[in-house]
């Protein structure tokens, strides 16, 4: 039986939203604080190849790759350095960006999770890159659907990202559940499907994008949030 849903974040009750170009705006307006005048152009390269390098973590060892060291690697690729002050204030600014500009959750999330969350344990498992869990939490708050999770996993928090079996574990955990009384919603098959099936958990895909993986069967598929509540698991839970 079913008692547990966990959820991935983006795309899945937040829409995804690009905030490069007002972070290079922070780094560049704190580099101009200290006399530095960079090009943009050598900052926006910088901050790529930090990108590339991310992509490669997940690649090789799914680990998060910290803001700190991060930034640390734009400034050395860019050939500038900041005060201790000043790198800590930008790393706040990065994070806090999402705050400033919020993006809005899905279509149905908040409806979907508010029904779900009157019968089952819900949680939420997410990757993050720039912007920290703590303030993931704060705009999920800002929204009214932070109560209604009783664990919320983040990769900045627990070091391992999706499809890593601690993550789903680390949530399991806390839900206490176990993998086979939970099932977990995401729209990537590479990441949330195939992560939580391999922790034991059934995998439902969202599908508002293209598969990213072969071979990986979920074991539902829908294409909108508030389809969750037609899934037989789900609604012969009522």
């Amino acid at each position: 039986m079913i008692r547990a849903i966990t959820f991935d974040l983006w795309n899945t009750l937040l829409v995804e939203k690009s905030y490069t170009e007002r972070r290079l705006s922070i780094l560049s307006e704190a580099l101009k604080a200290e006399g530095q005048n960079i090009p943009m152009d050598a900052l926006k390269s910088a901050y790529s190849t930090a990108q590339r390098r991310h992509n490669e973590l997940w690649s090789r060892e799914h680990r998060h790759y910290p803001l700190a060291e991060r930034l640390d690697n734009i400034l050395k690729d860019a050939g500038v350095s900041l005060s201790s002050e000043l790198k800590m204030g930008v790393i706040d600014k990065f994070e806090s960006v999402i705050l400033n500009d919020q993006p809005p959750l899905t279509h149905g999330a908040a409806e979907t999770v508010t029904k779900l969350s009157k019968r089952f344990r819900l949680g939420v498992i997410s990757d993050t890159g720039v912007t920290s869990g703590s303030k993931i939490r704060e705009l999920l708050d800002r929204e009214g659907i932070l109560g209604f999770f009783t664990v919320t996993v983040f990769s900045d928090e627990t070091g391992v990202c999706k499809p890593r079996w601690e993550a789903f574990d680390a949530a399991l955990r806390g839900l206490g559940v176990q993998p086979g009384e939970a099932l977990h919603v995401g729209d990537s098959l590479r990441t949330d499907v195939a992560g939580a099936k391999a922790a034991g958990m059934k995998g439902i895909w969202l599908r508002v994008r293209e598969p990213d993986a072969d071979g990986v069967s979920p074991d539902y598929t829908i294409t909108r949030l508030g389809e969750l509540l037609k899934i037989p698991e789900i609604s012969d839970a009522a």
